[in-house]
């Protein structure tokens, strides 16, 4: 007697989590004893919170702690010092999910059994049509390019030049169809007969061919809300909201968010391109008191380093909205768990930029503290 799609189901995550278990303890932990060695930074580096300098451990103690973090896990904790992990007790920590369980179980159940769904998520151009289907505003699209040719989105046909909408539209935002962290993004603008890329003098040649080297989607620059330029106006600056879909209940629940500002002459708020996170309140949509960079870039700041803006005392416009949108967006794609959305804020509401199924958690708790309760509640039955 064969045996049914969900038993083969049940069998190949119970093969799957076998198979990570072996792998773990053959090969990837003593590969991460080796990585530890190597880098002193992930034990001796500059705290995060040298208010608290009197609570600081030793690196040596970090160094033990990190040891511990690789047996329990399988991997080092790269994000040791951005939780703060130097100045916190063991209970403290606790509170906090290593990326290695989070990662396994965000692609477990976003991915494992139904694919299908995370291709509107994937696929930027897919996005934007499926959004612009059920009502979700975003980014209008002009122009899309596959198999080295470049499409106008309204007639369908090939296009030789986006001249015609540079002179209307002036600036014009591209993005590879299935890229992350804000990578190979550059802006167009066109400016008294002249045309810059990212800032820099180009031509329409070297435009084209950029846009067609691989799969892209050209869009109109969104024109954000006049106070969320006030943080930095040179890039739009995006909430990162993240829902999930509860596993006991099945309603869309909304969990601790960031906002990604710009910092610097970047067009980008991405934290991997030296952007500062900075975490919300949900209730009233204020802004937190710290804003947290990636390590590369820095640590963390209370006022921006550009504006000067006080974090604290900022209140993200049509907040609400933003959160009901994306309920109403997630509601909608019953097969995908969990969902990091990346949402501008225009003139006049909320614009949708993207998708993630494979969104991090490590933003969401280096601005709001450890998400453990979180992981447990909505992650499992």
């Amino acid at each position: 007697m064969p045996f049914s799609s969900n038993t083969r189901a049940k069998a190949l995550s119970y093969l799957t989590k076998v198979y990570r278990v072996v792998v773990s303890w053959i090969m990837v932990r003593p590969s991460q004893f080796v990585v530890l060695l190597k880098n002193k930074e992930l034990y001796k580096r500059p705290s995060y919170f040298p208010e608290y300098e009197s609570k600081r451990k030793s690196p040596s103690r970090i160094f033990i702690e990190q040891l511990g973090q690789i047996l329990r896990y399988g991997k080092v904790n790269r994000f040791y010092f951005q939780y703060g992990f130097d100045v916190k007790s063991k209970s403290e920590m606790e509170s906090y999910v290593h990326y290695t369980p989070f990662q396994n179980r965000r692609g477990d159940l976003n991915l494992s059994l139904y694919h299908d769904y995370s291709c509107i998520l994937r696929d930027k151009f897919v996005f934007s049509i499926f959004a612009e289907g059920i009502g979700i505003k975003v980014a209008k699209t002009l122009f899309y390019s596959a198999k080295g040719v470049m499409y106008d989105y309204k007639t369908k046909e090939a296009a030789d030049s986006i001249l015609p909408a540079l002179s209307i539209h002036h600036r014009l935002f591209c993005k590879p169809l299935d890229g992350e962290e804000g990578k190979g993004i550059f802006i167009v603008v066109e400016k008294d007969g002249v045309l810059y890329c990212d800032g820099i003098t180009t031509n329409e040649e070297k435009i084209m061919s950029k846009l067609t080297e691989k799969r892209y989607i050209v869009q109109t620059f969104i024109e954000q809300h006049k106070s969320m330029s006030q943080l930095h106006p040179e890039s739009i600056n995006t909430i990162r909201l993240v829902t999930v879909k509860g596993l006991k209940d099945g309603k869309i629940h909304v969990l601790p968010s960031i906002l990604r500002i710009g910092t610097g002459d970047s067009v980008v708020d991405n934290t991997s391109q030296g952007g500062i996170a900075v975490g919300i309140d949900l209730d009233t949509g204020f802004l937190k008191k710290f804003g947290f960079y990636k390590p590369q870039y820095g640590l963390k700041a209370d006022v921006h380093p550009n504006s000067n803006v006080r974090f604290e005392t900022f209140q993200i416009p049509y907040f609400e909205e933003v959160k009901s949108k994306a309920i109403y967006f997630h509601s909608l794609l019953p097969q995908i768990h969990s969902v990091g959305w990346d949402i501008a804020i225009g003139e006049d509401g909320p614009v949708f930029v993207e998708g993630n199924d494979n969104w991090e958690i490590t933003g969401p708790q280096s601005c709001n503290g450890g998400m453990k309760k979180e992981f447990k509640e909505f992650f499992y039955r």
